[in-house]
């Protein structure tokens, strides 16, 4: 059984977001324009005096170069997106927008952890400590603007036309801070498709569902059994450096530039889920991502490829 109400309250409402969908627009899995689908650190727990590696998983149907803009937002208020925004567009405001790393392609980055940067905080604060890194996606020319305003960047098309904040990616990376504490990135051992071991360099020749709705009840000849099997030593447990004792829960995330799944999310412990191509894409390849992460930081990713009939 697929139940979420076990999860955690951060993972959950991350799944749930994701499930929810009006059925007047595209399920959130479904990847017809731009997105950053996520980001992962090397280290999803950073230690003062690390240096952390974030590397992104994109896709563009336009197939169009990207610009990329880090910048850091080393001790943020809060953990949320505008909390981050509000510190980087302080050091915006002051002429000093701590970019870490910018220009064409530049989907990855390193972050160095200052070495003092848990002196500063309160014993009792730091079981939430926390540093973020902002990340920028622009499909044509992206500015960074030493200016006090709401996004401190210009994102333009080849023509010079100004593009809106829903044409381009701004998102936040959280880095825990710990002294010594270590989380892993889960690990996927496998896909399966129909029960059996998917090979990453096979693409499968499926039929597609002549449906019009998002509905894969509609599809029952052409939908298939696919998992994301994730390694059970991804699913850690003990003590953290606080004392408290913790055992993770994981969640796969399901994405595709085109077709339907039964389930979008599901819990690393019971993975299998149904897709199905759409008749729509019939003479293309498809794309599904299957995206693993963990309730403190940790994510990984694999895909694979099928092609419609």
């Amino acid at each position: 059984m697929n139940s979420l109400r076990s999860l955690s309250p951060a993972l959950l409402l991350g799944a749930l977001a994701l499930s929810a969908c009006d059925p007047e627009f595209d399920p959130g899995s479904q990847v017809d324009s731009l997105r950053v689908l996520a980001v992962r650190a090397d280290q999803p727990f950073a230690h003062p005096g690390d240096t952390v590696h974030l590397s992104s998983l994109s896709y563009d149907p336009q197939g169009r170069p990207l610009e990329w803009a880090w910048a850091a937002c080393p001790s943020p208020a809060g953990s949320s997106v505008e909390d981050c925004l509000d510190q980087v567009r302080a050091s915006a405001a002051g002429g000093e927008l701590p970019i870490l790393a910018s220009g064409p392609g530049v989907d990855s980055v390193d972050v160095p952890v200052p070495a003092d940067l848990l002196d500063a905080i309160p014993e009792q604060g730091r079981q939430q400590a926390l540093a973020g890194v902002v990340s920028v996606a622009c499909p044509g020319s992206l500015e960074v603007l030493n200016v006090a305003s709401r996004i401190p960047f210009r994102c333009t098309d080849p023509a010079g036309n100004e593009l809106g904040l829903h044409d381009m990616i701004v998102g936040i990376k959280r880095l825990f801070l710990r002294e010594t504490e270590v989380n892993q990135n889960p690990v996927i051992d496998d896909i399966t498709f129909d029960g059996e071991v998917w090979p990453a360099d096979e693409i499968k020749e499926v039929d597609g569902c002549a449906t019009l709705d998002f509905d894969i009840d509609d599809c029952e000849l052409t939908r298939h059994k696919i998992a994301a099997i994730v390694n059970s030593a991804s699913t850690e447990s003990g003590s953290d450096e606080f004392g408290r004792d913790f055992h993770e829960q994981l969640i796969v995330q399901h994405f595709t530039t085109d077709g339907i799944f039964e389930d979008e999310v599901r819990i690393a412990d019971d993975p299998e889920t149904q897709w199905t191509a759409r008749a729509s894409s019939a003479g293309s390849t498809v794309t599904l991502w299957f995206i693993a992460h963990d309730d403190r930081g940790g994510v990984t990713w694999t895909s694979r490829k099928a092609q419609v009939r």
